[in-house]
């Protein structure tokens, strides 16, 4: 899972979603204003890691997936006791112990479509053993530096592959601001943040039912009728529509809008008896 943070009609908003058709499912999100947080932005953030991790079974977590912005040192200790695996893009000037030796990982070897990985004690003061890896892509401007818990299960291919789909997550908010309609609107009331939570919860499900209108095997039939596919492939694919695209086409356009209808009252009505989400994608 990814998480990451926006701001939505002027608040803070943290998203925790699945990476599917690239795109980000949201599984759970909050909003804040910094004037009325009581504690810190720290805590709200790992109150929110620790709701979506109590829904997995212990032998099941999903591997959480993060940016600098969340490389402090004294979260890693808290996710490992928690059982939630973690893998943090670090910044470079950040100090790590190699065996004894001090440095950074921006002075550490990095050749062009290389991996490396090292085990090493991050951070200066609090020493904290973590695995490092180093990857410098044919098309980066500068290298990744990721850590992960010692003895992860992973391969270096692996993680550096799984961080690779973080990028989804940009494009999920994009979805929200311009295709949900959040972009322009505005709360007129004081307390702003409870209403906005509120409202993405409605368009997550909103969201949800477009992305399996355009995923599902329906929409990969009328595929073909919809979108002009590309001679040459980009990033390993020849369409040009997206799943969310194909759901939206699906409802917009009267030979197909009746059964779209009949697909979205049949998963509202499943969703009624307690069936989760998930089901609409599988």
């Amino acid at each position: 899972m990814i998480l990451d943070q926006t701001t939505l009609m002027g608040l803070p908003t943290l998203l925790i979603g699945l990476v599917f058709e690239g795109r980000v499912l949201p599984v759970a999100f909050t909003s804040f204003s910094y004037e009325t947080i009581e504690k810190s932005q720290n805590a709200i953030e790992y109150a929110l890691m620790l709701t979506v991790a109590s829904c997995f079974p212990p032998d099941k977590r999903p591997v959480l997936v993060m940016d600098r912005g969340y490389a402090r040192v004294s979260l890693l200790p808290k996710l490992e006791s928690a059982g939630i695996p973690f893998l943090i893009r670090v910044p470079r000037s950040v100090s790590v112990f190699i065996g004894k030796k001090r440095t950074s990982p921006g002075r550490l070897p990095a050749p062009v479509g290389c991996l490396t990985r090292y085990e090493v004690l991050y951070h200066g003061t609090a020493r904290y053993p973590v695995d490092l890896i180093v990857y410098h892509g044919e098309r980066h401007e500068e290298p990744w530096y990721l850590i992960v818990p010692r003895n992860f299960a992973l391969s270096t291919k692996e993680i550096v592959d799984l961080y690779a789909r973080r990028m989804c997550i940009e494009q999920g908010f994009r979805d929200w601001k311009t295709h949900l309609g959040i972009r322009g609107m505005k709360f007129m009331n004081r307390e702003p943040a409870p209403r906005l939570t509120r409202l993405l919860l409605a368009l997550a499900l909103g969201y949800l039912i477009l992305l399996a209108l355009g995923a599902s095997p329906e929409a990969k039939e009328l595929r073909p009728l919809l979108e002009v596919p590309r001679l040459k492939k980009r990033h390993g694919t020849t369409r040009t529509l997206s799943s969310l695209s194909i759901g939206l086409l699906r409802l917009s356009l009267e030979p197909f809008r009746a059964s779209a209808e009949r697909k979205i009252m049949r998963t509202l009505a499943a969703l009624r008896t307690g069936i989760g989400a998930a089901f609409l994608f599988s």
